[in-house]
């Protein structure tokens, strides 16, 4: 179609010319030849489209194939700690992945050739992730301070197998913020500390979510519902940038008739709309006191009487933000470098959007080394 369409923007534009000079001679206004031919072309390719989906498997659409193991149950099995399996350990001190509770831990293995954990066991870390599970209404009065404690006994378990008795934390979006406050809370247990994609600084004017926030109340939803579900979640993500998907399939219309580029959206989407609800009484905290009252960044935080102090984050940290992130901006992720407490601080900008940081080819060639650099430096001494 793309032809077609610089046939037809080249035509308004000789239109435009043609009426400004008063005559109308000679205005393509359309090729009917090429716009055929076109149509025909892109007719061809969605019959083929439609054979690969028609005939695709499970087996097609497979995620998390890096082998691993559960190595911990935690809150009854609700919540599971996994190692993934290596001979080829180099970095002394484990690290620990931990994604935001109300996403899939697998975006960090989304398929074989754009997996980040593959690619940090490839480099010779011993790699471990939190499957967050999936909160039901049972659930719904977990707290912030619960989460901080299923997190504790992850890290309590990998210690065990660390030499200096410490683990290296590396928090991704609302997991990058969990990171930062166990950080504070239990700066002995880290090794160092890596941010990406991470919000912080809440108050961002010209931000729509974080504008949004400033007006929900959390109370009301969290009484009534207890859960606040994925989709409930995924539909105000969506509306952040609500063109986006509909560009998004047009891209899909395009490519529709290669295969592996067909598997790698389906696999994206399925890890979109794979996502589990938030408890009420922890999006109730996460709400009014970290987004609404800015108080991680302002210092104000407590987690069970405990001020949650940035000076007490000593240990290195890195902190990565995305340049083309329209979820959390760049602005939100940068104050980290500010307020933390340690003289080595590493701040690095990745070329392009929030879940790029793992999934995309760039991420394997750059991101995944750079990290893997920074840890093994502070790591082996």
């Amino acid at each position: 179609m793309a032809t077609a369409e610089k046939t037809q923007e080249k035509a308004h534009t000789n239109g435009a010319n043609g009426h400004a000079n008063g005559s109308s001679k000679n205005i393509p206004f359309l090729e009917p030849m090429q716009f055929a031919k076109d149509m025909s072309e892109m007719g061809m390719k969605v019959v083929r489209g439609m054979n690969i989906l028609k005939n695709m498997t499970d087996d097609d659409l497979a995620v998390g194939q890096t082998p691993r193991e559960k190595v911990l149950d935690i809150d009854f099995g609700k919540i599971k700690l996994y190692r993934y399996k290596s001979n080829n350990i180099t970095c002394k001190v484990p690290l620990l992945i931990n994604f935001a509770v109300v996403n899939k831990e697998y975006i960090i293995d989304i398929q074989p050739d754009r997996s980040f954990a593959k690619k940090m066991l490839e480099l010779g870390h011993d790699v471990y992730t939190i499957d967050w599970g999936y909160p039901t209404r049972a659930d719904r009065y977990r707290t912030m301070e619960d989460y901080m404690d299923y997190l504790d006994q992850a890290i309590d378990y990998i210690r065990k197998t660390s030499p200096n008795k410490k683990a290296n934390l590396m928090g991704v979006c609302q997991g990058g913020t969990a990171a930062i406050i166990y950080s504070s809370l239990f700066p002995h247990k880290i090794n160092t500390l890596t941010t990406a994609v991470t919000p912080f600084e809440m108050r961002l004017e010209n931000t729509v979510m974080f504008k949004w926030a400033q007006h929900v109340d959390p109370d009301p939803i969290a009484d009534a519902h207890g859960m606040i579900s994925g989709e409930a979640m995924n539909a105000g993500f969506l509306m952040v940038k609500p063109m986006q998907r509909m560009e998004k399939f047009h891209m899909f219309l395009n490519m529709m008739d290669d295969k592996p580029k067909v598997q790698n959206f389906l696999r994206m989407e399925k890890w979109l709309f794979d996502s589990p609800g938030q408890p009420g009484e922890a999006y109730r905290t996460y709400t009014r006191r970290v987004f609404m009252g800015n108080e991680l960044s302002d210092g104000k935080l407590t987690v069970d009487g405990r001020l949650v102090d940035m000076n007490n984050i000593q240990m290195p940290v890195l902190t990565i933000y995305a340049s083309h992130d329209h979820l959390v901006p760049p602005e939100s992720t940068r104050p980290i470098h500010e307020k933390v407490g340690t003289k080595d601080k590493t701040l690095v900008e990745f070329p392009g959007g929030h879940v790029g940081v793992f999934v995309s080819s760039a991420a394997q060639k750059h991101v995944a080394p750079a990290i893997s650099q920074w840890l093994a430096a502070r790591s082996n001494v």
